[in-house]
């Protein structure tokens, strides 16, 4: 038989073992319980107003792709073009909350986890974490950014689990490039993941340094092809990279800040994980339980060494990695410069606390593991309940204003409109606590930008939107003559005939 024949039969003949692996009735029922629990914990994204200044300008139908592509994220068009550019949360929802169910089921099946209180933790880790909850409230881009988490996971799945070298070193290439190609931040992810399995192999005395490589360049081949996909995106579209966050500096330049890049590395670790700069960790004491759960992972990396009587080579190797791990943790850094950590961008860390659920053999250990992830994951449901209280809350001050505010001038909306100052979400009544527990990022920011051009597109398109009036922005010579003039204390009143709305008299 011919040798590209040959492939092409293994290939189906691999797929069709894997694909009847994971429709085993058990996996199914695993996967429909994670979609359930998703449908539970984030059914306000499904029922409520929950919207930030993002979404708000890129609901319903988003086209806003030669923005993607200037960053280098060309697969999100494609997903676009997909999705007829249609922006439909209930849709983009229960898509991404099956990408989300396959991603779970590929890791345990992976890891070859077996006891059903590690599958339970595994399945809270990825539906209550903040990190899931952040990445479905920009539901018009969910689908790409789960699509690319389900793709690098399975570029380590499939490499580990094909045997022909072609298919799994051309499945890794392939699906690194996409993944990159829809969010480029989820380096990190497909590093951490491979990092984190490979020292779990360690542990257990299964590792093979020499398949170990063979991923890190196939990987490195996906990387590289991927800059040349950007490249070619941007002469297809007549595109450049844009500046935001020195994106047009992308790619191995950037190698010259690496002693900078190792620094930071670790202090955007240290913020994960005890401050309040990515995620909120301070109100729920979320900072305390991270750190003893940090010491439960490096006891029980220790133990299970020993206790699998592993070299002394691969115990120095395996304690070089748990060292290193904020490298891995945040290894994007050192391919987009200037990359502020948020918590779209901090997927790979929850591959810290799958090490955690999945190392927990000492009795002991394993007792105190499960009291401490039970905590952190009551917390994470808090503050998932708290950022959508906090974003409904924040919906409902705007809408009580700006709409009595126009309604007032029904029989004037001839007139030009100028909104000013931004409304406290903070106040003195009790609901201020819900502020306090959420997860922060954009939870605390205001629906409307700052910045004029987009603050006035947010205006118009949520009166629009909400109300289905129209009405038109003032210019920005007025917009900053009235904002530099206003000495009054009521939320609505007129300059020049000009229907100016003051949030910050509310």
């Amino acid at each position: 038989m011919p040798p590209l024949f040959s492939n092409t039969y293994m290939l189906k003949l691999y797929w069709v073992m894997i694909v009847k692996s994971l429709l085993k009735k058990d996996k199914l029922l695993l996967m429909g319980c994670v979609f359930i629990i998703l449908v539970i914990v984030h059914f306000p994204l499904l029922t409520k107003n929950i919207i930030g200044a993002d979404i708000l300008l890129n609901n319903y139908y988003y086209h806003g792709y030669s923005w993607e592509i200037s960053l280098g994220r060309f697969g999100l068009y494609i997903v676009g073009i997909i999705k007829s550019f249609l922006s439909i949360p209930h849709l983009d929802l229960f898509i991404s909350f099956i990408l989300i169910s396959i991603s779970v089921l590929l890791i345990i099946d992976l890891f070859g986890i077996k006891k059903t209180i590690s599958k339970v933790f595994c399945v809270l880790l990825f539906t209550l974490s903040p990190i899931v909850s952040a990445t479905l409230l920009f539901h018009y881009c969910a689908i790409g950014y789960f699509l690319a988490f389900l793709l690098g996971i399975l570029s380590v799945y499939l490499f580990y689990k094909l045997k022909n070298k072609y298919l799994k070193y051309g499945s890794v290439i392939l699906l690194v490039t996409i993944s990159l190609s829809m969010y480029q931040a989820y380096f990190s992810s497909i590093i951490t993941f491979f990092i984190i399995y490979n020292l779990f192999l360690l542990v257990k005395n299964k590792i093979n340094y020499v398949e170990a490589g063979k991923y890190i360049i196939v990987f490195l081949v996906g990387v590289i092809l991927y800059f040349i996909m950007v490249k070619i995106s941007q002469f297809v579209f007549h595109i450049d990279m844009s500046s935001y966050s020195n994106a047009n500096k992308i790619g191995l330049s950037t190698l010259l800040s690496f002693p900078s890049k190792i620094r930071d590395s670790y202090v955007l670790f240290y913020q994960f994980f005890f401050t309040n700069d990515i995620i909120k960790n301070t109100y729920l004491g979320n900072h305390i339980i991270n750190c003893l759960l940090l010491i439960v992972m490096l006891i029980s990396i220790i133990i299970t060494m020993v206790h699998n009587r592993v070299s002394k080579l691969n115990f120095v190797i395996g304690m070089m990695i748990v060292i290193f791990l904020p490298i891995f943790l945040n290894s994007v850094v050192f391919v987009i410069p200037d990359s502020k950590l948020q918590l779209l961008m901090s997927t790979s860390y929850l591959f810290v606390f799958l090490l955690i659920i999945i190392l927990n053999e000492h009795k002991y250990i394993k007792y105190i593991s499960y009291i401490l992830l039970l905590l952190l994951f009551r917390n994470y449901l808090v503050q998932d309940q708290a950022s959508y209280m906090s974003l409904e809350n924040s919906f409902a001050k705007y809408d009580t204003v700006i709409k009595s505010s126009i309604l007032k001038n029904i029989n004037n909306l001839d007139k030009k409109f100028v909104v000013l100052g931004n409304i406290s979400d903070k106040d003195n009544s009790d609901l201020v606590r819900i502020y306090d527990f959420n997860y922060g990022y954009i939870c605390d920011e205001n629906i409307f930008w700052d910045e004029y051009n987009l603050r006035r597109i947010g205006f118009e398109r949520f009166v629009y939107e909400y109300y289905g009036l129209e009405v038109s922005f003032a210019d920005e010579k007025t917009y900053h003559y009235i904002l530099n003039n206003r000495n009054t204390s009521d939320i609505l009143y007129t300059v020049n005939n000009v229907n100016v709305i003051d949030l910050d008299n509310y």
